[in-house]
Parts: C-alpha cells; sequence; structure tokens
C-alpha cells in the first residue's frame, strides 16, 4: 500500500514537472517590467534562491501533497530547466523511500 502511495507521489511530481516545462508564455525579463522600476526592488520583497524552490518542492513532498510550485514566489524567478533541476533534487532526495519504502532516513 504504502510503495503505491509513494509512486503515485512520485508521478505526481513528475506530472508536475512536465506541466510547468510545457508553458507558451517565457518568464517575464526586468525590461519587460518598465526599465530601472524594475531593477529597483521593494526593501520588502524577499529574493528567492534555488535553495528556496528545493526546500518547497521537498515540504510539498514530505507533506503529500507534490504540485507545481514554478509559479510560486519561491520558485518563479527559476527557467523551467532550473525548476526541473530543483524537481529532480528533491526525487533524487526521496529516491530510496520510493524504491524501498519501507526504510527510513
Amino acid at each position: 500500500m504504502r510503495r503505491t502511495t509513494t509512486a503515485t507521489l512520485a508521478a505526481g511530481l513528475l506530472l508536475a514537472l512536465t506541466a510547468c516545462g510545457t508553458a507558451d508564455n517565457p518568464p517575464a525579463t526586468p525590461s519587460d517590467k518598465g526599465g530601472a522600476e524594475a531593477a529597483t526592488s521593494s526593501p520588502s520583497t524577499k529574493a528567492y534562491t534555488f535553495q528556496d524552490c528545493v526546500a518547497l518542492l521537498d515540504h510539498d513532498f514530505q507533506q503529500g501533497q507534490p504540485q507545481d510550485a514554478s509559479k510560486a514566489p519561491e520558485c518563479a524567478h527559476l527557467s523551467p530547466s532550473d525548476y526541473q533541476r530543483a524537481v529532480g533534487e528533491v526525487l533524487t532526495q526521496h529516491k530510496d523511500e520510493m524504491i524501498n519504502p519501507t526504510s527510513t532516513p
């Protein structure tokens, strides 16, 4: 039963990855947002990193709710290939759990 659940979670993450990788709209660049205004961000805006996106994806995976987070603030700044790499990192971290669900990390 647990193996099926884990396989379903992995499949859900892969579907989310595929869904975001096929988007027709490229991410906005600073020049699309109005020149100098885009270069200066408000002090309350947090600058997210690649690791922030990985942490969000990992959290969702551990909660049993993998989903497409490519538009979440933590991941929105990533290119599609970087987002795919982040998903791959999470899947790699949990590969032993998916292969042998009775083992604990």
